[in-house]
């Protein structure tokens, strides 16, 4: 059950990859097809005009054909990448206008994510990936271990904690990126096909 208080809004976002990508913008916006401007220019259209509204305590759900910009715009919600134009705000903070120190502290505390490809560091044991977060966070490491061996054995992964990524299964990895999202207790957390990928590997 949502509070109905809007946590995360995006307002006339746009992203266009290539070299000059405010030269494209105006014809993005007068409707050409991103096949086109392809061709011509080079440059490819990954979001056009998105503009939603997330509910506190809402699971929100983008859905969408291979290539439509699923992954490019929840990335946009952390600022792993950043819009050709367009507002983004996360529970009233405009994010767009956070430093390189705030938006260090805001991906540390407000989100955490699971990533389509995993994203494990291969040299950190499966304990010390989990815990990563946390360790970023300044949390020493008895506390950190700990939370990390609880998420652990709540996604199946007792015993494997002193493995490494490549010494296991795609779903089992895609798991460990999950305790590793939960284990910092963010409060908006964004999942990118997470559970399809780890269903498609281990089946």
């Amino acid at each position: 059950m949502t509070d109905n208080k809007t946590l995360i809004s995006i307002k006339g976002l746009y992203k266009v990859f290539g070299n000059k990508p405010q030269s494209i913008l105006p014809r993005v916006k007068a409707g050409e097809e991103k096949e086109k401007l392809l061709v011509e220019t080079g440059h490819t259209v990954g979001l056009q005009d998105i503009n939603l509204d997330i509910k506190r305590g809402e699971i929100f759900v983008i859905m969408g054909l291979s290539g439509s910009g699923k992954s490019t715009l929840i990335r946009h919600f952390n600022r792993l990448i950043d819009p050709t134009e367009g507002q983004i705000e996360v529970d009233g903070t405009d994010v767009m206008s956070l430093d390189a120190k705030a938006l260090q502290e805001f991906r540390r505390h407000k989100m955490s994510m699971v990533f389509q490809r995993f994203g494990l560091m291969p040299h950190r044991t499966v304990i010390q990936n989990v815990a990563y977060g946390l360790q970023v966070q300044g949390l020493d490491k008895q506390a950190r271990e700990e939370k990390a061996q609880e998420w652990l054995d709540t996604v199946g992964l007792s015993g494997y904690e002193k493995q490494y990524p490549a010494q296991l299964s795609g779903g089992q990895q895609q798991r460990v990126g999950l305790a590793r999202a939960l284990c910092t207790d963010a409060e908006i957390l964004l999942m990118d096909e997470a559970f399809f990928r780890a269903r498609s590997v281990d089946s």
